[in-house]
């Protein structure tokens, strides 16, 4: 053999040990079995939640031979719109909102979930299958749900106190910002106010887009939020972010007592097990205090590309054995998740009582309501998120102007092809 020759064959000999070495590794990814392919995921969760769900995405990869490619980001509704407008979106999408999720099934950019379902669809209820219309195609099933009408508190503080705390404004730990959708948190108090003051019908019909934003009710709504908290309290809640808010109930000198926020929000507290809550409706301002309507939401999984491993995919992510599996590797001092699934054990979706009460009311309540600003078209949304943010900066203000620019927004949409109103709300 020439010594021109040597190198050419160690070089190829090493590239051969290469190529073995990579094809054992990519069988180790799958369990040994040979690639199916892949599927690209696109959702909002990082941190701890991003990190038990992509877990969960390895044991699918693990059992099913097909890889996942999974993105977490805080900013979903921009990313996925450049991916969108880019003509390369994620091949399954969890959107945080209904309305997002009509939007793009309107524009024909959704793949139906036919024969992805449930069979029967029995496991969940029309609520969590949200579409366009009555009857039509399904485009996004709830993954993942939580509880909204409700308020934390410390649970070492007597209940008999909570109705005199609720009633002073200085006592709610209050925060409005939350990155590039600071306001949101604003819409929810209003939300679960008129959904308390007026019920399931009212809600709904203000939600879907049929009723003004200057009928009566409505302002009713946002003039007992505003009367509820003094000037300096509502500067506070301006500068704080949400994620910070709560952590001063459980201060060795609390500062305020009662949070209105969704059962997620217990995950963040510093002292989770100390959190315990009661429904909304026996606290907030003018409510109908026998009302048993609950506000809830989702994050709703959609196929953008309609594939055998995306259908897959979706398949094992809306079943129960998925989701009790998700919250299995949730960690221990987190919040577990909770879902819309009724084939979801309880004892799947947290470790004590207050975890079970969640569970139970996302699985049996009757009166459940999506998160009417979710359900909205984006830019209504938007404009809402916008207006609770400059109420809130000045409450000696009554809320007239905003809402007439309001019912400005809702009546330019109603003729919009791109920016549907959902048909129903409340399961």
């Amino acid at each position: 053999m020439s010594a021109a020759n040597r190198p050419r064959q160690v070089t190829a000999a090493v590239l051969g040990l290469w190529l073995v070495v990579l094809c054992a590794l990519t069988a180790g990814d799958t369990g040994g079995r040979q690639s199916r392919g892949g599927v690209t995921v696109l959702a909002t969760w990082t941190g701890a939640e991003g990190r038990a769900f992509r877990e969960l995405l390895d044991t699918f990869t693990r059992d099913h031979g097909i890889h996942v490619d999974y993105q977490g980001t805080t900013a979903l509704r921009e990313v996925l719109s450049s991916e969108v407008d880019a003509g390369t979106p994620p091949d399954i999408a969890v959107l945080p909102s209904s309305g997002e999720l009509a939007s793009y099934a309107q524009q024909n950019l959704l793949a139906p979930l036919d024969g992805v379902l449930p069979a029967g669809r029995t496991a969940y209820g029309a609520l969590w299958t949200p579409r366009l219309t009555a009857g039509g195609p399904v485009y996004g099933i709830a993954v993942k749900a939580d509880l909204k009408s409700i308020v934390w508190f410390d649970r070492d503080r007597r209940r008999s106190t909570l109705p005199a705390l609720a009633a002073d404004g200085r006592q709610w730990c209050v925060g409005m910002g939350g990155d590039a959708t600071s306001g949101w948190p604003g819409t929810d108090w209003i939300e679960d106010l008129l959904l308390q003051q007026q019920g399931r019908s009212v809600y709904q019909d203000w939600a879907t887009g049929g009723l003004p934003w200057t009928d009566p009710r409505v302002e009713r709504a946002w003039r007992s939020w505003g009367s509820l908290f003094g000037m300096d309290t509502a500067r506070t809640a301006l500068i704080t972010d949400f994620r910070a808010a709560g952590a001063r109930l459980f201060a060795p000198d609390p500062p305020c007592a009662l949070e209105h926020q969704g059962s997620f929000i217990r995950g963040g507290y510093a002292r989770p097990a100390d959190a315990d809550f009661v429904f909304s409706a026996g606290l907030l301002p003018r409510a109908d205090r026998r009302s048993t309507a609950r506000e809830v939401s989702a994050d709703f999984a959609a196929m953008f590309r309609g594939t055998p491993q995306a259908r897959e995919l979706m398949r094992y992510l809306a079943s129960a054995d998925a989701q009790r599996a998700w919250g299995s590797k949730t960690a221990g001092d987190r919040t577990h998740p909770f879902f819309a699934n009724r084939d979801v054990p309880l004892d799947a979706q947290g470790d004590d009582a207050v975890d079970r009460r969640i569970a139970t009311t996302l699985r049996d309540s009757a009166s459940l309501c999506l998160d009417a600003s979710d359900a909205m078209p984006t830019r209504m949304r938007l404009a809402f998120q916008r207006a609770a943010l400059t109420y809130l900066s000045d409450t000696t203000q009554r809320p007239d102007g905003l809402l007439r620019s309001l019912e400005k927004v809702r009546q330019s949409l109603r003729g919009d092809p791109d920016q549907p109103w959902l048909s129903t709300v409340c399961g």
